[in-house]
């Protein structure tokens, strides 16, 4: 066999992609070095064997270089490799085009608040729609009333109003739906595409792994049986079943139920019902009287498009396009809102905007804007892949956008903690503690402070022995507590700190944070002045949103750094 031989260019392009291994991952993984080889020429593929020679001999001759020849080869190799230029997408990627106005919806069940967890799934919905000129449904799933909590009808509505920015254009509660699931059954019924069956459980499991019908399915009196789950049959024995296909090679598909009888009282409509529609059902009813044409939702929730599909044939209905989004998983936190409802229960939390919680209510009351979390549904997308990040990292991408929506508009102010009191010798007569309440917009005004020598500073900043500067007012020596000069100066390297002047009424605050430990501090009086829910920046620490007035004491929620 006649050896092959390879271009120059060929040869040069391979040793850079060993190179380049090596310094990725250490070791050089040969299938993907012959991939990316193939991927540059196609023609290659009629020379594979002796390719993968020449690539495990290179890998050999670079596993063992110094750091200097590898530096050098690195260097003179990796050059001929082009990478292509990825362009980096600008909003949200482009739908399939469709006849029809545009809609989608958001379906939490009331068992608890909005939370981190619903944030994305339900941006994506309503910000698709907003680029689509459609609407944006909030569809409350209230069908099984055993985890159901009353208030949650309003705060749902209210929270997914602010994070979309008042984009939910319709709002539909399912258990105010009941009888048309039960009109859309009953025509199934008489189609002969839904049957009641009164199988137990176990006997059922044994005609879906047989792949058989059980005797249920072809019985003639579906309607009497019907009736009979409205009216007297017992709890527990009875649901109605669709029909699909009992040799479907997924055991989930199979004749999948439909309703089930639950005598538990509804927190909304009482006992007026005792048989209830099961997700999949109601789910695939409402798309279709919502007008729905894009299901935005979580990939674990392909097998459940696949049974409600039966549904829209069934009733020849339009079906509409289904994207399966990958999970975001959140390290460090638990997120169930049913569980944060009960803590509230319970009083382990002041309400559902208690700072410590990770729920829409929470982050507006701390000043966490709904454009933020916008911004970062954006970057995100649809993606199916599923995600594991850390509650800390995702919150840090979160302060990230956020900080540059309220950088501007927060004036700045000087709290402190824990103050203890120091007196300033030979400050000169025209020294104006003159402060602004924004460096970049000067047209706001200045905050005034009375002529002082003397000044809270916090004890944690451990004044002793160094060069300090009291921010935008002066340096001095914490030797002798003498005034040095008045404009900052490198050359004196000074720590800066924030202060009050003890001749000033001082204003009394509390800021409740995100950690659940208070601060205490004594703030400038211009915060007096401050409106309900007015963002502001407590220099030196953080942003933070003012919220009341608890007697003498100006109560704020910690927003971020």
């Amino acid at each position: 066999m006649k050896k092959a031989t390879f271009s120059e260019h060929t040869l040069n392009l391979m040793k850079g992609f060993v190179l380049e291994n090596l310094e990725k991952f250490g070791k050089a993984n040969s299938k993907a070095i012959l991939g990316k080889l193939l991927g540059s020429n196609p023609d290659l593929k009629t020379k594979i064997e002796e390719l993968n020679k020449e690539i495990e001999k290179t890998i050999k001759e670079y596993s063992n270089l110094s750091k200097k020849e590898f530096k050098e080869l690195h260097s003179k190799y990796t050059a001929h490799i082009i990478h292509p230029k990825v362009k980096k997408r600008v909003g949200l990627p482009e739908l399939k085009e469709l006849d029809r106005k545009y809609g989608f919806r958001f379906a939490p069940s009331p068992s608890g608040p909005l939370t981190i967890g619903h944030s994305i799934p339900l941006l994506l919905n309503s910000e698709y729609s907003k680029k689509y000129k459609g609407k944006c449904v909030l569809r409350i799933e209230d069908t099984n009333p055993s985890n159901i909590s009353i208030d949650t009808y309003k705060s749902l509505q209210e929270d997914a109003n602010w994070i979309t920015q008042n984009n939910i254009t319709e709002v539909v509660i399912q258990s105010e739906n009941i009888d048309t699931y039960y009109k859309y059954a009953d025509e199934l019924i008489s189609k002969g595409h839904a049957y009641v069956c009164n199988c137990k459980p176990e006997i059922w499991k044994e005609f879906v792994s047989k792949k058989e019908d059980c005797p249920c399915r072809n019985l003639k009196d579906q309607k009497e049986r019907w009736n009979g789950m409205l009216t007297t049959t017992p709890e527990g024995s009875t649901v109605l079943r669709i029909k699909t296909d009992m040799k479907h090679k997924n055991p989930a598909i199979r004749d999948w139920p439909a309703f089930r009888i639950t005598e538990e009282t509804h927190p909304l409509v009482g006992k007026k019902y005792r048989v209830w529609p099961l997700m999949n059902f109601s789910v695939a009813i409402d798309d279709h009287e919502s007008e729905l044409t894009h299901i935005i939702r979580g990939k674990d929730h392909i097998t459940n498009a696949e049974r409600q599909a039966y549904i829209f044939k069934y009733f020849d209905w339009w079906t509409p396009e289904y994207i399966h989004t990958g999970r975001i998983n959140f390290e460090g936190i638990k997120v169930s809102a049913s569980q944060f409802n009960k803590d509230i229960e319970d009083k382990k939390y002041t309400g559902r905007d208690d700072p410590k919680l990770p729920t829409v209510a929470a982050f507006k009351r701390r000043g966490i804007k709904a454009e933020a979390f916008i911004q970062y549904t954006h970057e995100v997308g649809p993606s199916k892949v599923d995600k594991t990040v850390s509650y800390e990292e995702f919150m840090k991408a979160i302060y990230a956008y956020n900080r540059t929506i309220i950088e501007p508009e927060a004036n700045r102010y000087f709290i402190i903690e824990d103050p203890i009191e120091i007196e300033l010798t030979n400050l000169p007569d025209h020294l104006k503690a003159e402060l602004p309440l924004h460096p970049n917009f000067p047209e706001r005004g200045t905050r005034n402070f009375k002529k002082s020598n003397k000044f809270f500073v916090e004890k944690q900043d451990n004044i002793k022995d160094k060069n300090y500067r009291l921010m935008h007012l002066c340096n001095f020596s914490a030797k002798d507590f003498k005034f040095i000069s008045e404009k900052p100066d490198s050359k004196l390297k000074t720590k800066a700190i924030h202060w009050l002047p003890t001749n000033e009424e001082t204003v009394k605050i509390l800021v409740k944070t995100p950690h659940g430990k208070d601060i205490q501090a004594i703030g400038e009086p211009g915060l007096k002045h401050l409106k309900e829910n007015q963002i502001v920046q407590f220099e030196r620490k953080f942003f933070a949103k003012f919220d009341s007035i608890d007697g003498d004491t100006y109560v704020f929620y910690e927003t971020h750094k």
